[in-house]
């Protein structure tokens, strides 16, 4: 990978920064490709493309937007930010993200605000910033307490973050810390359970996080665990219904949880998707994402809809799931 850019010490959130272009669209208007196609059997509706394709990015939602950023493309580790509206189907440029170029990090929301941290740029990172939409301007926060890292996987649930496994120093992390953004600060919780791995997948659902997939010393897995914050502790589930994967992008809503695409040993994409039910504690396979097969996806939901898009390099799609 290029050489990248230095990490801004900036700990504040200044003007100058928030209206950073040195990865700018000017022409947003032609930055989307709006191609809407007919639902099949109700699941699946194209909407528009982002004009950069990416993998490895992040996304989270923020109230009725969706945020995507980072990531890379032909090899170059990326910066910009994108907001997505779902109710014009458009895509606007925000305020370039304020660390490095990045691919692998870790995205959630708490809140009104977004955060983003962790991830690879020539090396492992752990710094961790907040970005808050209405000011369009990006913080830095207290750095991750774990060691740096990429691949790892994070949640938030009511008023806290978590972020945990991922792969630094050589080796698969299976510890899992909690962050305050009242206090500003990190606390080391209940290493999961289910050893060091990189490239899992997580997700909410009401006061719980799940965590699931991913790869570790050559091989890939389906386990899939929960974890409960006021108890401090993980209870295994009920295993990933697809096959084992890494890569697999993931997405909550309605008191359900998703996980599609992915890649199977090392060489397959997948762009199948299964809903998991907690109250029952299974797995249900859906109709299969309508574009391309692909591995490091991004997903995110909004409202009673989800939505997953780019990844695997070449892809600059982005498809909304309903529930049939």
């Amino acid at each position: 990978m290029k050489k990248l850019l230095a990490l801004s010490l900036a700990a504040f959130c200044l003007l100058q920064s928030c209206k950073e272009t040195d990865e700018s669209y000017p022409d947003v208007g032609n930055a989307v490709l709006s191609s809407t196609i007919a639902r099949a059997e109700g699941s699946w509706v194209r909407k528009a493309a982002l004009k950069r394709p990416r993998t490895f990015a992040v996304g989270f939602s923020i109230g009725d937007k969706g945020y995507i950023g980072t990531g890379a493309n032909d090899g170059k580790a990326l910066k910009d930010f994108w907001e997505y509206n779902p109710d014009t189907d458009s895509w606007t440029q925000k305020a370039n993200f304020a660390g490095v170029p990045r691919t692998g990090a870790v995205g959630f929301s708490i809140g009104n605000k977004g955060y983003i941290g962790t991830g690879n740029s020539d090396g492992a990172l752990k710094d961790f910033w907040e970005y808050n939409p209405a000011k369009n301007c990006w913080s830095r926060k207290a750095d991750f307490k774990g060691t740096a890292r990429s691949g790892a996987k994070g949640f938030s649930i009511g008023n806290k973050g978590y972020l945990g496994t991922g792969e630094g120093l050589g080796f698969n992390n299976s510890d899992f810390w909690e962050y305050n953004p009242k206090t500003n600060a990190w606390l080391k919780r209940a290493n999961f359970p289910g050893g060091g791995r990189n490239s899992a997948t997580a997700f909410s659902i009401g006061t719980k996080g799940y965590l699931g997939t991913g790869y570790s010393e050559g091989k890939d897995y389906k386990d899939f665990w929960e974890y409960n914050p006021t108890t401090n502790s993980w209870t295994r589930k009920a295993d990933f219904g697809g096959s084992e994967r890494r890569y697999a992008t993931s997405f909550s809503f309605e008191g359900l949880g998703y996980i599609a695409t992915g890649m199977f040993d090392s060489s397959r994409s997948l762009k199948d998707i299964w809903e998991y039910n907690p109250l029952a504690d299974t797995w249900t396979r859906k109709e299969d994402l309508k574009g391309d097969a692909r591995a490091t996806a991004t997903g995110f939901s909004i409202g009673n809809k989800g939505y997953i898009g780019f990844g695997s390099e070449v892809n600059n799609d982005l498809w909304q799931f309903s529930r049939n």
